[in-house]
């Protein structure tokens, strides 16, 4: 019966599990091997409109710090920690990190709130053997500076966003991530030099968008099939001369005329490609017959504001 409980508590939402463990002791033994564990204002019963200042929003932090209490972290699979307000102390949220990476951990995603100081994820919580069992890895507006080879050997979906990291940083946390398939870079302002190495041989799909200091991307990732690029310049693009890139999404100034003259030779596999360009006056383009798999073309051209 008792593994009846387990199964019906793993399979409720947070908020759900963690009310029913009040009404008993069994259903509080349940709880605790809840495999799932998101805290954010909606979990944890706080309107998205409650002032900073309110009483309800100076309590996260107790509440959170209380739930960790009662589950203690042992057998989670997930983890999202979707707050971190300017009233909720640094320390706090590196303790729940500290409890959340333990090895087992499949999924871990941290997104504090918006302020003038961003959060230093520890990275050494990925080097001690608690990043070993990591599937998928979300970080949003902090400072990630891993500087040695990070424990990520599972791991198969990584995303940054608004993300404070180098180009030597991030060759850094991919040296280890032999088995990722999904990597995306959002607002990684930090990041001048972009190289996806060869070693990433799974990696299937490549999302790079609005790193406004980007000036080059090379790509050595021979599996790659999926590259969306987005910015409101062109850089500097590479592609291994091995690449089977299937599918490209350009959106940027001058992509269309950088499109006809470099694409047709260093993606010759290509089979769906779009080009969303700014403020770039062209003729209409010929380009079909340089293609010879190409199924599927896309063309926006967006208009100055003075035409």
């Amino acid at each position: 019966m008792q593994d009846i409980w387990w199964h019906i508590h793993s399979l409720m939402p947070m908020r759900d599990a963690a009310r029913a463990a009040c009404v008993s002791r069994t259903f509080m033994r349940s709880w605790r091997r809840h495999t799932s564990l998101t805290f954010s204002r909606k979990t944890l019963g706080v309107d998205d409109n409650v002032c900073e200042m309110d009483g309800k929003a100076r309590d996260l932090t107790g509440k959170v710090d209380k739930i960790w209490i009662q589950h203690p972290g042992i057998g989670v699979k997930e983890v999202k920690i979707k707050f971190f307000d300017y009233k909720t102390r640094a320390y706090y949220l590196d303790r729940w990190l500290q409890i959340a990476v333990t090895p087992g951990i499949e999924e871990l995603t941290v997104i504090p709130s918006v302020s003038k100081q961003k959060f230093n994820f520890p990275c050494s919580l990925l080097s001690e053997g608690g990043g070993n069992s990591i599937r998928c890895l979300n970080l949003y507006r902090c400072v990630f500076c891993p500087t040695v080879r990070l424990g990520l050997r599972s791991l198969t979906q990584l995303e940054l966003f608004d993300v404070r990291i180098t180009g030597n940083e991030l060759a850094c946390l991919l040296d280890n991530s032999v088995a990722l398939q999904q990597l995306a870079l959002m607002y990684c302002t930090k990041i001048i030099r972009l190289k996806i190495p060869s070693l990433l041989q799974r990696l299937i799909t490549l999302e790079v968008s609005n790193c406004k200091r980007l000036q080059a991307i090379e790509i050595e990732a021979q599996c790659l099939s999926n590259f969306r690029f987005t910015s409101d310049h062109l850089v500097q693009l590479s592609f291994g001369e091995a690449l089977q890139l299937k599918t490209l999404v350009m959106q940027c100034r001058g992509a269309l005329c950088y499109a006809r003259a470099n694409i047709p030779s260093s993606l010759p596999n290509l089979e769906t490609l779009s080009v969303y360009s700014h403020y770039e006056m062209v003729s209409t383009p010929m380009i079909g017959s340089k293609f010879p798999f190409l199924k599927h073309l896309t063309v926006v051209l967006a208009a100055s504001p003075s035409l």
